[in-house]
């Protein structure tokens, strides 16, 4: 232990020697000191309707949660119809449109026989089926696309265009200017739809549409699961609620009293969030239902399915279900902290913290990959490293030396780091509360309260992950390469390229198959889909990601024990063997 000990504080005292020590330290203090200016998060608002409630007096308060009570009343009736009308008919939408698609080819071809042998009044009867069935046609089509919680049929932006624009086609040819009783007219609408051939492109259009699949179980059990199980809760708040409301009815003084307002104010917002709970996991239940029969791959491709991340909607699915069963409202946690919202809605020393942190961890895991690239190159460019093979150490202890002096250094930045910004934080915002508890949602399943400084914990140990493999990487190049500047100028290279190929795609799904986008762990404890900040979103997207779809915490834990096993074996077996030459 005392060899490896005076290995490790050589390799100190060369780091600390060098002038990249001051450089980093300097450009580290400049950060630090530009923090405050960007730190400008947007608050994370209270439930949907909570600022709507009047907290003038008790008479208003209890007025305005009426009409509040009464709007979510009609969501839910809403949504719980939706869940209804499809249990009970289990439609084929794709079929339907099929069918329609169906008749106009059909009336189509009605009109071109009734040119030659039927009567004006048999034309004029067929174009005016063919109205009504393109007006079925478009309505039913537009109802299945814009439904108001999700499209019920797949549709590509391509083929939705094309549709649209053959209805028009169709729509002004039928629709022409002219003497309708003469046969000129109607043999010119006939050739005109004959040439443009659009009622037959509906019908292959028709076919072309996917059709979405869900089980009327699956919603079913979700309505019984979930439907009038907080009533008594509910009614338990509304019947304080209205004695408070009537205690005021009967003394102004009791009506204008802020400790009877905030009291009533507060059971209304614990019995609107038993709602607001309801509409949300409604809501999202029906997104996971209807779409499970599809990767997240194949629905991007569809219209207004683009942004459809099944990871996203689980996480927020898992959260509501909790808070519900639980009696829980929103504000009763604080969020999971993100680069550009607060966790809360004010700003606290722990957002600052965190901010400065993310912000700060470019440099910190830069100057980690230079060391690394160069703990190991430097000493053959220098000539140094037969004169440290020669002294009594194993190699094996030295190069293990080294990893840990290049990790030692990452964390020592990221602790100055926390503790410069915990107190620049406890200055900007009076002092830091350690009380408050986070509603963590782990792999989009898992739900977890804990205190805020055990998520500021998780946060720092999953920073210091992504610092290891990012050494690791450094190291491994500075054993393959003997040439200092080689190393070094491609280990930053690696990690700059990755943050400018991450900022460039704004989050493509391809990215998916870059291994340096697992290395952020932090992310799948929630919070990666929060309100951005459009003033830090250039910065938010370089230095942050979101969860991808179709992925789980499984596999950025596969991905980094894999490079950390590879890496690791390859620095080992490298160097032990290396020659000196």
């Amino acid at each position: 232990m005392g060899k490896f000990s005076k290995l490790f504080k050589g390799e100190l005292k060369k780091i600390l020697s060098g002038i990249g020590i001051f450089f980093m330290s300097t450009f580290l203090i400049l950060t630090l000191t530009i923090a405050p200016k960007f730190f400008n998060p947007i608050r994370q608002p209270n439930i949907s309707s909570a600022s709507l409630i009047s907290t003038l007096d008790v008479i208003k308060s209890y007025q305005s949660f009426i009409e509040e009570k009464s709007n979510y009343t009609n969501q839910i009736s809403d949504i719980e119809t939706v869940y209804q009308d499809l249990i009970d008919n289990n439609t084929n939408f794709k079929q339907n449109l099929i069918n329609i698609s169906t008749d106009i080819f059909n009336l189509r071809k009605n009109l071109n026989n009734l040119i030659a042998t039927g009567t004006n009044t048999q034309k004029s009867k067929c174009i005016s089926d063919l109205i009504d069935k393109l007006t079925e046609y478009t309505t039913t089509y537009n109802e299945y696309l814009n439904s108001h919680y999700l499209p019920l049929i797949l549709v590509t932006e391509e083929l939705d265009f094309n549709i649209n624009f053959d209805i028009e086609t169709l729509d002004k040819i039928l629709n022409k200017s002219g003497d309708k009783n003469t046969d000129d007219f109607y043999i010119e609408i006939n050739d005109a739809l004959e040439n443009y051939g659009s009622a037959y492109n509906l019908l292959i259009y028709s076919d072309k549409i996917n059709n979405l699949i869900y089980s009327n179980e699956s919603l079913n059990d979700i309505l019984q699961n979930f439907k009038d199980k907080n009533n008594e809760y509910k009614t338990e708040k509304l019947n304080t609620i209205e004695e408070i409301y009537n205690e005021a009815l009967l003394d102004n003084n009791y009506n204008i009293s802020s400790t009877n307002t905030k009291n009533i104010v507060n059971e209304e917002y614990n019995y609107l969030s038993v709602d607001y709970n309801y509409i949300n996991i409604l809501e999202n239940s029906l997104k996971l239902e209807i779409s499970k029969n599809y990767s997240d791959a194949e629905l991007s491709s569809y219209l207004k399915f683009e942004d459809f991340n099944s990871y996203k909607i689980n996480e927020y699915y898992s959260k509501y279900v909790f808070l519900y069963n639980n009696n829980f409202k929103d504000s009763d946690f604080s969020n999971v902290f993100s680069f550009n919202s607060s966790s809360s809605t004010s700003s606290k020393t722990f957002d600052y913290m965190y901010f400065t942190l993310e912000l700060s961890s470019f440099l910190i895991i830069l100057f980690t990959v230079i060391i690394g690239a160069s703990i190991v190159s430097k000493e053959y460019t220098e000539g140094t490293m037969k004169l440290l093979l020669i002294r009594p150490f194993s190699r094996n202890k030295i190069i293990y030396a080294k990893i840990l002096t290049t990790l030692f250094f990452g964390l020592i930045f990221v602790l100055i780091t926390a503790i410069v910004s915990l107190i620049t934080g406890c200055i900007l915002f009076q002092g830091i509360t350690l009380t408050e508890s986070v509603l963590l949602v782990i792999n989009s399943s898992i739900t977890l309260v804990v205190p805020i400084w055990i998520e500021f914990l998780i946060y720092i140990f999953t920073l210091i992950i992504k610092i290891w493999i990012y050494a690791l990487i450094a190291i491994a190049i500075s054993v393959i390469f003997k040439s200092n500047i080689l190393s070094v100028c491609l280990s930053a290279g690696i990690y700059i390229l990755n943050l400018l190929i991450t900022f460039i795609s704004q989050g493509a799904n391809w990215l998916k198959y870059n291994i340096f986008s697992y290395l952020d762990l932090f992310k799948y404890f929630g919070g990666s889909f929060q309100l951005n900040s459009i003033a830090n979103q250039n910065l938010n997207t370089l230095l942050t990601s979101s969860v991808f779809s179709g992925t789980s915490i499984l596999m950025p834990i596969i991905v980094i024990s894999t490079l950390a096993i590879i890496l690791n074996t390859l620095i080992f077996t490298i160097f032990k063997n290396r020659d000196l030459n």
